[in-house]
């Protein structure tokens, strides 16, 4: 907790006096939040899970005259019902909205609402609103939803600290934005093909869960649920869920959740999926012959992906290689494809089959460092190990190899070097505090 206090310090501090938001301002506040996210593994990273929300914001873009960002998707390990978004395009779903949507047009709302924020540019709106609801307050609301994962009483008394000032403020804010993020996304939900009931029958759900309180539900500065149904004036319809949605929530079920939770949950399933999600969660458990049991029998890609990881785990390389090179798409299956590819004396197609994944999965990070170093590519060998050892919080490694590699700063891309530079920064603030 001290150390993830530290860094919701170091934002803030980052965030003071400034008054209005540049889009430059705005690129270096999302990098230096998503940094503090990576921090603390909070960001999910499987493409099995962020794939389709970024398919879907994708689609519902198409529809926008003039997209002002190129809209990234990122979803975050926490179990609240909550999506927001931050400056330069970056919006936030969190696992609980996932496990909460029931189909696809629910998954679409909620981002078409805040692909609406970010597109209206809600946040930076103009001069006399930043001053109200600056930036600092801004990141102590991010940094509350962060904190709320570790300690929830934490970070709801963080969240509201930040947003002070005038009740009235705060909400007329809401009010106003969130209608017009309503609306915005109901537009292009019908574009792009989308059903708008999605967000009725959201919201109605949420509101049975929320109840009268008279804190908003949807990420605090949220209006009422029902007073936004009411605005909305559309039937909710009944939940259409598709082969993508069950694929979405088989695989948070088998990835991300708890033994006792995700069997569950897998119960209310349709038999194919449910022996997909239970294949994934026997795969993470390290128990090989009771997934290829669970994944043999479905017909998906990502089974089959699976499949080739728990042959791979059980020394069939020859037979795990083609299921791992077709229908591998995220770290896991790539990373066992890597050390085939490795072994097979491949060295450089090993590195191109990783390269992808650096920054996502710490085990990526360290096999990366090695095959780096194998290459003499030492200068992003020592990146790979600095950003390993960033995500295992071993920061005077990682200080050592981020300093080591800068002295190769002519082999590294100016990308890699402001990485690089971030990461530093970020150690050495939550170090002070």
């Amino acid at each position: 907790m001290k150390r993830v206090a530290g860094f919701v310090c170091a934002l803030l501090l980052l965030a003071q006096g400034i008054s209005a938001m540049t889009f430059e301002e705005e690129r270096e506040i999302a990098e230096k939040f998503l940094l503090l996210l990576d921090a603390h593994n909070m960001l999910v990273y499987d493409s099995e899970i962020t794939l389709l929300p970024q398919m879907t914001a994708d689609r519902l873009a198409e529809t926008i005259d003039s997209p002002i960002y190129d809209f990234k998707i990122h979803v975050i390990r926490d179990r609240s019902v909550n999506a927001f978004a931050i400056p330069y395009g970056h919006v936030f779903i969190n696992l609980g909205t996932l496990l909460f949507i029931q189909d696809l047009d629910e998954l679409a709302a909620v981002i078409g609402h805040e692909i609406g924020h970010s597109q209206m540019r809600h946040i930076p709106e103009n001069f006399e609103t930043q001053r109200k609801i600056s930036t600092a307050t801004i990141l102590g609301v991010l940094a509350g939803t962060l904190l709320s994962a570790k300690n929830p009483e934490a970070g709801a008394a963080l969240v509201y600290s930040s947003i002070g000032g005038s009740q009235n403020i705060r909400l007329a804010y809401s009010r106003r934005h969130e209608y017009e993020s309503d609306e915005f996304s109901s537009t292009i939900l019908k574009a792009s093909g989308f059903d708008p009931s999605g967000m009725t029958r959201f919201l109605l759900r949420l509101n049975t869960i929320g109840g009268a309180s008279d804190i908003p539900e949807y990420l605090l500065t949220h209006p009422h649920s029902q007073n936004r149904i009411s605005s909305l004036k559309t039937d909710p319809g009944t939940s259409r869920p598709d082969k993508h949605y069950w694929a979405l929530l088989s695989s948070v079920i088998g990835l991300l959740l708890s033994e006792n939770e995700a069997v569950l949950r897998s119960n209310s399933l349709p038999e194919e999926y449910r022996n997909l999600s239970m294949g994934l969660l026997k795969t993470r458990q390290g128990n090989s012959e009771e997934a290829l049991s669970l994944l043999t029998g479905v017909d998906l890609d990502l089974a089959r992906a699976y499949r080739g990881l728990n042959l791979y785990r059980q020394g069939n390389h020859d037979e795990a290689y083609p299921y791992l090179k077709e229908y591998g798409r995220s770290a896991g299956p790539k990373l066992a494809l890597a050390e085939i590819q490795e072994a097979r004396g491949q060295l450089q197609q090993a590195i191109e089959t990783l390269r992808p994944f650096s920054g996502q999965s710490m085990r990526v990070d360290y096999k990366l460092g090695v095959l780096y170093q194998n290459a003499s590519k030492q200068g992003l060998s020592h990146v790979s190990f600095a950003k390993y050892f960033f995500s295992t919080y071993e920061y005077k490694s990682s200080l050592y190899h981020i300093e080591q590699a800068l002295t190769y700063e002519k082999d590294l891309d100016d990308t890699l070097i402001k990485k690089l530079n971030d990461m530093r920064e970020t150690i050495r603030t939550a170090k002070r505090n």
